[in-house]
């Protein structure tokens, strides 16, 4: 950050193989001349603003989506006893493909990184100006219960951030930000569900509404707090510019768990437009 310019925060929310909107996001802000300088990341969210804060511009971050399969995310898990659908180890190699981990040890960016600790039973913040981050933090964000095994970090083992807070804003305001923008996976506000014909379809559409459903408490609670802090009823907080960029229609839910290169580059020029839509007409 230069001078005393006020702090901007990128917040990714986590969504599978629906992340590729993200990275439209990202190529609207790069071609805006947006910068942020705090990234925090949930899931697939994670691995995105890892990739950012490690240099990657947003040509090779397209790239590496459209690279990218399911093959390359997850195979069936076949060790005894069960514990997970799908094995992450593919994640591992193809992690490589979206962030540069050495120069990530180097960013002068802030960035934030939550996963759910299975012991404690709480939200965990891994933050790059107190850890490096590695692979497995990455992946941590990443396990998504019963689909993905936990990860074990440390002593303890953990399960994707979204089971406690899919998109935590509240960690990008705590980290100082002054401006955030928000990426959602999900349509917000009044929308209409297709009803589910599949167990595994209720299954994704379970996990879609939990995914918004925190976000949408928070923002409201932010919302109470700026219009406290304007009418001078509220010094013990400081008012926070939000802007909310998400899908004008919901998404297969199924695309969570799927990574396809033809879709992808679809889900990018959404992100494209949606960003360029919000933030044109946003005050400098």
């Amino acid at each position: 950050m230069s001078g005393n310019r006020p702090q901007r925060a990128l917040v990714l929310s986590g969504g599978g193989g629906r992340g590729a909107y993200e990275c439209g996001v990202y190529k609207y802000l790069e071609e805006a001349g947006l910068d942020v300088d705090i990234l925090v990341g949930t899931s697939i969210g994670a691995i995105t603003a890892a990739a950012i804060a490690s240099g990657r511009s947003a040509a090779e971050l397209e790239a590496a989506w459209l690279q990218t399969r399911s093959r390359d995310i997850q195979r069936f898990l076949r060790l005894r006893p069960w514990r997970s659908i799908f094995d992450t180890t593919p994640w591992y190699r193809t992690l490589r493909r979206f962030i540069d981990f050495n120069r990530l040890a180097e960013t002068d960016k802030h960035l934030l990184i939550t996963a759910t600790e299975v012991e404690g039973g709480a939200l965990h913040v891994f933050d790059n100006r107190q850890i490096a981050i590695t692979p497995a933090h990455i992946i941590a964000s990443c396990s998504v219960p019963l689909v993905y095994p936990w990860t074990r970090v440390g002593r303890s083992h953990f399960w994707d951030g979204a089971v406690m807070a899919n998109t935590p804003l509240a960690s990008a305001i705590d980290a100082g930000a002054d401006e955030v923008l928000v990426v959602l996976l999900s349509p917000v506000g009044a929308r209409r569900i297709q009803l589910p014909r599949w167990p595994w379809d209720a299954i994704a559409v379970m996990l879609d509404m939990f995914l918004i459903a925190t976000f949408e408490n928070d923002i409201k609670q932010l919302e109470r707090v700026n219009r406290l802090v304007m009418a001078g009823m509220d010094t013990g907080h400081r008012q926070v510019r939000c802007h909310v960029i998400a899908p004008q229609e919901a998404m297969s839910a199924l695309r969570i768990f799927h990574y396809d290169p033809a879709v992808s580059k679809g889900l990018i020029e959404q992100g494209y437009q949606d960003a360029r839509r919000v933030l044109e007409s946003r005050p400098g």
